[in-house]
């Protein structure tokens, strides 16, 4: 399969990263990146730690660096768009093996080779404290590493036409992934084994992997707004919800659907309706130049005065690139405005208490006039199945 994103891509984030950081009077930026959360890396140089930890280090002046651990190096090398790798200690497995005789370079040697006298970080969420240490006392004290994520997300916010084509097959192979749920699920199945069917359909569809570990959530366990699958049996009558997202050149999409196998009680009809209307709605206000608290405020407010305002955990959406779940989220306290080429996951999570719930969910492109482009719209409506 020939790759959406091209070499130029990449070549032209580090460049924007480079006039960030020099408009911010910083030597550097480095991006901090891990297995499970890789996106920062891997927007900049396509490579995706597995156990080790991963940074990117872009200079002002100089050529950047993929910073990896000591195992990785003919990975990294295969796959990294940045023909500069450095191996360091610091990003070894957390199981902590001392690799008897490596001579590998310390932070001191880095800052030393690139002349850094003040850098940001971003991912400075995820550094851990053991790496921070002697990152701050190489760099003469922590005063000189400021915090830089609000920096590199004013360059992943608006998306490329390569990353939306890389969101929509994304979305596509998600899709799939419900397809194959559809045409085989019935009582007695366990969650987990429900999502083992849409994990093969989605990669036979052209996903690299999940793009998050996805799951079906049934009965009480419906009331997860995150969640993982266990080995419990769906039954008939009951909510079970399905969180399935595929990953495609890093990118990840989702398709959020709840369905009900066998009759469906009245309640939970009217619950799972004005969870759908809600979502429908949303694709609708989400328009350039709106404030994101105003979209957040009167989606908020159709489910309240619909009666199930105490359902509302989070919504109605969230950013999405190479994390599914990216800043910026839309809620009612938000204080920017909607822009063309931002892409969301329309994604409202409603619950009640323990008892069950759902979320509705599909990507979104912000467009310059008019509603929201959907990504997916497959099995979009209230499936109740007679099995």
């Amino acid at each position: 399969m020939r790759s959406i994103l091209s070499k130029k891509d990449f070549e032209s984030r580090l460049e924007l990263a480079r006039e960030a950081a020099a408009k911010n009077k910083l030597d550097a930026v480095i991006v901090f990146s891990t297995e499970c959360e890789p996106a920062q890396v891997r927007y900049f140089s396509d490579y995706w730690p597995s156990f080790e930890t991963a940074a990117v280090l872009i200079p002002v002046k100089g050529e950047p660096a993929l910073i990896i651990g000591p195992e990785s190096l003919t990975y990294a090398s295969m796959r990294t768009k940045i023909p500069n790798v450095i191996q360091m200690m610091d990003f070894r497995e957390s199981s902590q093996p001392d690799y008897p005789g490596s001579k590998l370079p310390k932070w001191t040697d880095v800052v030393k080779r690139y002349k850094l006298k003040k850098i940001g970080l971003s991912g400075y969420y995820l550094l851990p404290y053991t790496i921070m240490v002697p990152l701050a006392k190489a760099m003469g004290g922590v005063r000189n590493v400021v915090p830089a994520d609000e920096i590199m997300r004013t360059i992943y916010m608006r998306k490329t036409p390569a990353e939306i084509k890389c969101l929509k097959a994304a979305a596509k192979a998600s899709e799939a992934g419900f397809k194959a749920i559809l045409e085989v699920v019935k009582p007695g199945m366990t969650e987990s084994e429900l999502c083992g069917i849409a994990t093969q359909a989605m990669t036979a569809a052209g996903a690299e992997a999940t793009g998050y570990p996805i799951w079906c959530c049934s009965g009480p366990n419906s009331s997860h707004g995150i969640s993982r699958p266990t080995l419990r049996k769906i039954r008939r009558g009951e909510i079970v919800h399905f969180s399935i997202g595929a990953k495609v050149e890093g990118y990840s999409a989702s398709v959020g659907r709840p369905i009900v196998l066998g009759k469906c009680p009245k309640d939970t009809l009217a619950f799972l309706q004005v969870g759908l209307d809600a979502a429908n709605m949303t694709f609708d206000e989400m328009r350039a130049g709106r404030k994101a608290r105003d979209v957040a405020q009167k989606i908020h407010q159709f489910i309240i005065d619909k009666g199930y305002g105490d359902t509302i955990l989070y919504g109605p959406c969230h950013g999405t690139g190479q994390m599914e779940c990216e800043y910026p989220f839309l809620e009612t306290s938000s204080t920017y405005t909607l822009e063309a080429g931002m892409a969301f996951m329309q994604d409202m999570f409603l619950h009640r208490g323990t008892k069950d719930g759902f979320r509705w969910e599909d990507g979104l492109l912000v467009k310059a006039k008019g509603p929201a482009e959907m990504f997916s719209n497959y099995g979009r409506k209230i499936n109740i199945l007679d099995r």
